[in-house]
């Protein structure tokens, strides 16, 4: 099972390689769900990591309805990371009707063309799943990250198994959000060969931490 480490800081990354995670999610300011992260800290990721590494492009915090000056600061990022050593990119998005726009879904593959490519939790706010579904698949997207379309993944757990059973391995699904020790075996008996986390305790710090990454991983064996 690849576990996948949404990191915001230096000392997460150090602690989810150490722990044995397998990649990267890079993003910065965790408190509001994540946005893209900067060149400089971009730069020093790259410098510290030894485990692939996947870009959130999200221009601001708040919904997933990106106007077209946003979309164009999207692209921009993308064409600015290309220059670093990364494995791929993670984008969403929703039109006014939370609906995919296929246009610039085509252009965001067409911008990432060979590199990986996930679409993140802008997925549950979609309101035709399967439609979209086949859409990321036609586009030759490598995943998606999504909750179920609830609270968090555990709540999501019987819409994430439909979702997986429609993707039919043409596209994986991995579930994320609030997915810890205590719930993770339900992801991994259910069959999901991916599943994304922070492994943060909010009560020590906003780090990945290392004890909580590592029993998860334990666990995934």
């Amino acid at each position: 099972m690849i576990i996948e480490i949404c990191a915001t800081t230096l000392n997460s990354i150090k602690n989810a390689q150490n722990a044995g995670a397998d990649r990267i999610e890079l993003c910065e300011e965790y408190l509001i769900g994540g946005v893209t992260p900067s060149i400089d800290f971009l730069d020093k990721s790259i410098k510290l990591s030894r485990i692939p590494i996947n870009i959130l492009i999200r221009p601001r915090g708040g919904n997933f309805h990106f106007n077209n000056n946003e979309i164009d600061k999207m692209f921009e990022s993308i064409n600015n990371f290309k220059k670093f050593n990364i494995k791929g990119f993670v984008i969403g998005f929703l039109d006014a009707s939370n609906k995919l726009d296929p246009k610039i879904l085509e252009e965001f593959r067409s911008q990432t063309s060979g590199y990986d490519l996930t679409f993140h939790r802008a997925f549950d706010y979609l309101v035709n799943q399967t439609k979209s579904l086949e859409l990321l698949i036609e586009n030759k997207f490598d995943r998606i990250l999504c909750s179920g379309s609830k609270i968090d993944s555990e709540n999501g757990l019987e819409n994430l198994i439909n979702l997986k059973e429609i993707a039919n391995d043409k596209i994986t699904i991995m579930p994320g959000g609030g997915i810890n020790s205590k719930n993770f075996n339900l992801f991994k008996e259910s069959g999901f060969q991916q599943i994304h986390l922070s492994g943060i305790n909010k009560k020590i710090s906003l780090d990945s931490d290392y004890n909580i990454i590592k029993e998860i991983i334990e666990m995934s064996k």
